[in-house]
């Protein structure tokens, strides 16, 4: 069976029931390593290094504007030294030794030396008792006390364990504790008295029952639960329900005793091995401020508790079901995993918000269990006493277990001990004495604050308080009203009164630092009757304190903080912001005043003057109950600018601010937030729709105009009118009288007589929006009349407008498809038109229709038919009769397009393209070139897999091109654009091109297509012609560089592709001929003269490879150019030893003779030199 254990909360081990215990033993769960996953290392970890206001421990702001309004707690944790202890343990040390270890227990504290000796000292440093340690046993390692706290345990270096009473009585004696010559590191008390477990330094723990004094006679009873030279267990701890903890190296093993030793769950920690584990518990409620840690121990009501697990970097917190212990439910889950940012060594749980660490170096660390953050502290380190030699076993030899041995440079265990009365105070041992590691309360830090007069940090502290952002006691929290209602008061008369003498700048500093802070808690606080009254009376007074007041409102007034606040503030208030020009920010708190606290003849003076919609808006809706004055208003300024394409920025706020208000009160809603009461909001979202569903206007007079409103509308923004429409079509207002479904028919009615377009596509686009969701009976009339108004419109402006189109066709069937039809087909309107058509399954009419309009569109309408209509076996059939039947139009109106038509769907009529006719074949013509474009870009060499039929297709594509028939192949003025039209088709379709005469007649007749001619030739085997064309270029170009080179280098080719000896040589020797005697010609030309060089040097190269024929012309030519005679042998002599070396090989006894001549002449050439 496995041990493996994970920090994932579904994969905590659990063991089975009571009855499988005896197959896994602990010592099994220990020697089990090879199965154990390591969770930490799988996993990344979060550190939230921010520890917050979570804790009232921690550095805190109430607010993240910056100072003064953010303040800083002082240390979670007061580190306090014993003096009167530490002195007599100091100044003693020479006599009893140094100090090892501690423990406390119902107001006794018990210290043990390094020469085994034991001090008992009450509370108040007085030595109670005294005893000395026998040089036998060696020094001290480890005290404890029983839990009831009669009886002292002291476990020594050597192995033996002595039982003292509180009163310095020796009540028992172990000399074997442990394993023999091994050292106790660790002895614990179970509740019973009569029974002692220990650790020793080899990893073995052991489980000692004394004997009674009465049964003296009687052995001790030793069992052991784990043994051997290479054991892992380091520490244990006792945790609420009998539970051991036993810390090993490699795992957290949760184990009982009785009835006969029992693994409950098993934790691995393999990590940072340098590090020893630690662990601690908290038992109660969240509610339970302090807990006991002995009360906890003796618990009878036992449910769940919390462990927490640190080594190193990491920790982990679990949740261990107690009422699960013996049976088969899970019996841990892991609450929380993080790393810590430094190794710690020793932890406890204080409360249950915060656990106490202390690292390696001393430091201490605040942890939230619940947040996984932590803080270091601002104290002093503590120089702990570290048991390293005894863990290292200096008094026994060193033979230790190896595990042991690992941790002992950091391992802390017996020098922190918690005071059994509260979890809030640790005792810690360290070189310079004892020292008390205690929480700070809250009534501490309130108390610091004052002796630093830092009223503002203690007001704000209490702030937090008041708003449960800290946690503090109950208690506390209660008095923390009373006490922020006098930092207030204090703070209001340090303001007031606390002016000294200094500048303006100064004095607005003064009231800006103590302002800031007397609104911050007043708001938050609860205290807006003193902050009305005494603090607006008094600051009132002055006009700087005034404006430093009413400038930091604002935050609050647009949070909507103050609750009734005053007339006399409200317009004082609104009034500054007037007065400096803040008018965005006199809109947005007009609206957040209860109206009775305006002045209404000010108000609205000041929003008319600078066009304060809100303000007006608010007003008239609250103060006069008016809703429709507004909105008049407001449109009839839009009127001056609706009908224009662009706008400005003002006039895009009052457009925008018209259609939030319009929805608002079609909705029944108040603007801008808030709700109306039970009888506005009937009446309003009535009057607003048939104010703007009016046919006239108001003040239209003798206007003709219909519907002002709507078009005014319409014609500012109708997509955003038109949501807003949508928006509101659930409204009680649109559900009664068929009211929404006739207001669509309006607006329908609207849009179809302006001939807008974008005022149609929404129309269109919130008729299939209503539709879909059941709202409306679709408007078929006028969605028909409105599609073909957009079909008549030519070009569309929009790019939504033919999706529109299409979206209400699907979701809204036409009475009359005709008229759409004639609509669509002039301009042409291909989408829609094959969707009617093909809704209709009239795939015929549908190309006709195309091909009436000469529309290029056909050829994707057919193929989409074919591919996507699903046709069936009938259809089919009559479909492709037909496109037969118009083939030969579909050849003529986009030969590109057919040819990809008929490569995908009507391969079979491919060879009725074998025309005879000239003019058949020039109609043909732009089909087949196309089809031999996309056979040679799928490598298919044929067209009908017919040769006799292959030819005749491909000669009428060789003669178009030839001939520069019409197609849809690009043309130019170059003569020699169709060579290279031609040249392109090979050579993948050389072999088709040559198989007759007909390409090559065709080529010839054409006059300008040399290269084709002469590929054609050299693939008929007419090399000698080919070459003669060849050469015939190289004579008629002798004066055009550029093309003198092309030709020279074409010619050099075909030489090298036919390497028949004799007739190659002749060749070559002529082309080398006429290259030198161009060489002559240009000597002056260095340029010129090096290419020729090139070509000469690469053709001699080509002659001397078929043999030694011309060896000597060779040689003699290149002697008469200057450009070779007088040149050095780094430059040509690697061409004069190549001629050399080609002579070597005379195994041919014919041509002996003549290579003996090139040997001799390239010898000459090199006596030249």
């Amino acid at each position: 069976m496995s041990t493996s254990g994970s920090l994932e909360k579904e994969d905590w081990l659990d063991l089975g029931d009571i009855t499988n215990a005896p197959t896994f033993s602990l010592e099994d769960a220990l020697n089990d390593t090879e199965n154990l996953s390591d969770p930490f290392l799988d996993e990344s970890f979060a550190i939230d290094a921010d520890f917050g206001s979570v804790s009232n421990l921690a550095d805190s702001s109430s607010i993240s504007d910056g100072q003064p309004l953010a303040y800083k707690l002082d240390a979670a944790f007061v580190i306090q030294p014993h003096l009167q202890i530490s002195h007599q343990i100091l100044s003693n040390e020479k006599k009893t030794g140094r100090v090892i270890a501690v423990a406390e227990r119902n107001g006794w504290i018990a210290v043990v030396t390094s020469k085994g000796q034991l001090l008992l000292f009450d509370l108040n440093g007085n030595l109670n008792q005294f005893h000395r340690g026998e040089e036998s046993m060696g020094g001290a390692s480890c005290v404890t006390f029983s839990l009831d706290g009669k009886f002292i345990a002291i476990g020594y270096q050597k192995g033996a364990i002595k039982i003292m009473t509180i009163d310095n009585k020796l009540y028992h004696i172990i000399n074997e504790g442990g394993q023999p010559g091994q050292g106790i590191v660790q002895v614990l008390f179970t509740k019973d008295n009569h029974t002692v477990l220990t650790v020793d330094n080899g990893g073995s723990f052991y489980e000692c029952t004394i004997s009674t004094q009465w049964l003296q006679k009687r052995k001790d009873r030793l069992r052991c639960h784990v043994s051997g030279c290479n054991g892992e267990i380091i520490s244990m701890k006792l945790l609420p329900g009998d539970v051991i903890a036993l810390l090993s190296v490699h795992r957290l093993i949760f184990y009982v005793l009785k009835p006969r030793g029992q693994i409950l769950g098993i934790f691995p920690v393999k990590f940072e091995y340098q590090f020893p584990p630690s662990c601690s518990y908290w038992l109660g409620t969240p509610k339970s401020e302090i807990n006991s840690p002995l009360n906890s121990l003796f618990s009878t009501n036992l449910k769940d508790f919390k462990v927490c697990i640190s080594r190193g970097h990491k920790m982990a917190i679990l949740r261990i079901h107690a009422q699960n212990f013996f049976t088969k439910q899970r019996r841990a889950t892991v609450l929380r995993q993080f790393d810590l940012p430094s190794p710690l060594v020793n932890i406890h749980w204080m409360n249950v918000h915060m656990i106490v660490g202390i690292d390696a170096m001393g430091s201490v660390w605040q942890i939230d269990p619940e947040k996984g953050s932590s803080r270091k502290q601002d104290l002093e380190d503590i120089q702990l006493v570290f048991s390293t030699p005894i863990l290292k076993g200096s008094a026994t030899g060193g033979k230790v277990s190896e595990a042991v041995k690992a941790v002992a440079e950091y391992a802390c265990y017996q020098s922190v001990t918690s005071a059994t009365s509260t979890s809030e105070r640790l005792i810690v041992l360290a070189h310079d004495g004892l020292k008390y590691l205690e929480k700070v309360h809250e009534w501490e830090q309130l108390e610091r604050y004052k002796e630093r007069n830092d009223d503002i940090s203690a007001a704000l502290y209490l702030l937090d308080v008041c708003r449960d952002k800290l946690r503090v006691s109950e208690m506390f929290k209660k008095e923390s009203y009373n006490l922020l209602a006098e930092k207030a008061q204090n703070l209001l008369t340090e303001a007031v009164s606390g002016v000294g003498v200094g500048s303006l700048s100064d004095l607005v500093s003064h009231y800006r630092k103590y302002i800031k802070v007397i609104l911050r808690i007043c708001v938050n606080g609860g205290l807006l009757d003193f902050l009305y009254t005494a603090c607006w009376d008094r600051l009132s007074m002055d006009t700087i304190s005034k404006t430093v007041f009413l400038d930091n409102l604002d935050e609050y007034v647009l949070d909507g903080a103050l609750e009734d606040p005053p007339p006399p503030l409200v317009n004082e208030y609104l009034q500054h912001l007037a007065n400096e020009g803040h008018f965005s920010q006199f809109q947005a708190a007009v609206v957040r005043f209860p109206i009775q606290t305006l002045d209404l003849h000010t108000v609205m003076s000041i929003c008319k003057q600078n066009e304060i919609y809100d303000g007006i808006i608010y007003v008239n809706n609250k103060a006069l109950n008016d809703y429709i004055a507004p909105l008049e208003s407001m449109l009839a300024e839009m009127k001056e600018f609706a009908n224009r394409e662009m706008f400005s920025d003002s006039e895009q706020i009052l457009g925008n601010k018209v259609l939030v208000y319009l929805n608002c009160c079609l909705s029944g809603m108040a603007y801008p937030f808030g709700s109306l009461d039970e009888n506005n909001k009937k009446r309003v979202p009535l009057e607003t729709f048939r104010y703007i569903s009016s046919m006239k206007g108001i003040d239209s007079g003798d206007c003709e105009e219909q519907y002002p409103y709507l078009k005014l509308l319409l014609h500012y923004d109708p997509q955003q009118f038109l949501n807003v429409v949508s928006t509101c079509a659930d409204a009680e207002l649109f559900q009664l009288d068929n009211r929404l479904q006739r207001f669509v028919d309006t607006i329908g009615q609207v849009c179809i007589s302006m001939k807008c377009e974008l005022s149609l596509i929404h129309f269109l686009a919130l008729v299939v929006q209503l539709s879909e969701r059941a709202l409306i009976a679709p408007p078929i009339e006028h969605v028909q009349d409105s599609v073909i108004t957009l079909l008549k419109m030519s070009p569309w402006q929009q790019a939504g407008t033919e999706p529109a189109i299409l979206t209400a066709l699907y979701h809204v069937t036409p009475e009359d498809k005709r008229r759409i039809i004639r609509a669509a087909q002039n301009p042409m309107r291909p989408a829609i038109l094959s969707y009617l058509y093909l809704s209709d399954r009239k795939f015929e009419e549908l190309i006709k229709c195309y091909l009436d309009s000469e529309s290029k569109e056909v050829y994707a309408a057919i193929g989409s038919i074919l591919k996507e209509a699903e046709l069936s076996v009938e259809e089919a059939v009559e479909l492709r009769k037909y496109i037969l039947s118009i083939m030969e139009i579909l050849y003529r109106l986009d030969g590109w397009l057919c040819a990809n038509l008929i490569n995908d769907h009507f391969r079979e009529t491919i060879s009725t393209m074998a025309k005879s006719e000239e003019e058949e074949r020039k109609v043909v013509y732009p089909v087949l070139v196309g089809i031999a474009q996309l056979r040679k870009i799928a490598n298919q060499d044929s067209f009908c897999n017919d040769q006799n039929l292959d030819e005749q297709l491909f000669g009428i594509v060789f003669e178009g091109i030839c001939k520069g028939w019409p197609s849809w192949i690009p043309t130019t003025d170059d003569p020699n654009f169709v060579d290279h039209q031609l040249m392109s088709l090979f050579p993948f379709w050389l072999s088709l091109a040559a198989s007759t005469d007909f390409c090559l007649n065709i080529a010839v007749g054409n006059g300008h297509c040399i290269r084709t001619v002469i590929h054609l030739l050299e693939a008929r085997k007419h090399l000698e012609r080919a070459f003669d064309l060849l050469f015939e270029q190289l004579v008629e170009n002798e004066d055009n560089d550029e093309m003198i080179a092309e030709w020279i280098d074409e010619t050099i080719k075909f030489c090298s592709r036919h390497s028949s000896k004799d007739e190659s040589s002749d060749r070559m020797m002529r082309v080398f001929q006429f290259i030198s005697d161009r060489a002559a010609k240009v000597e002056e030309d260095s340029e010129k003269q090096a290419k020729i060089d090139d070509s000469l040097r690469l053709m001699c190269r080509q002659i001397i490879s078929t043999g030694t024929k011309y060896a000597k012309q060779l040689v003699d030519q290149l002697l008469s150019s200057s450009s070779f005679s007088e040149s050095s042998f780094i430059d040509n002599g690697g061409l004069i030893l190549d001629i050399i070396a080609s002579s070597v090989d005379i195994s041919n006894t014919s041509n002996a003779p003549q290579m003996l001549i090139g040997r001799v002449v390239a010898v000459e050439y090199l006596t030249a030199w």
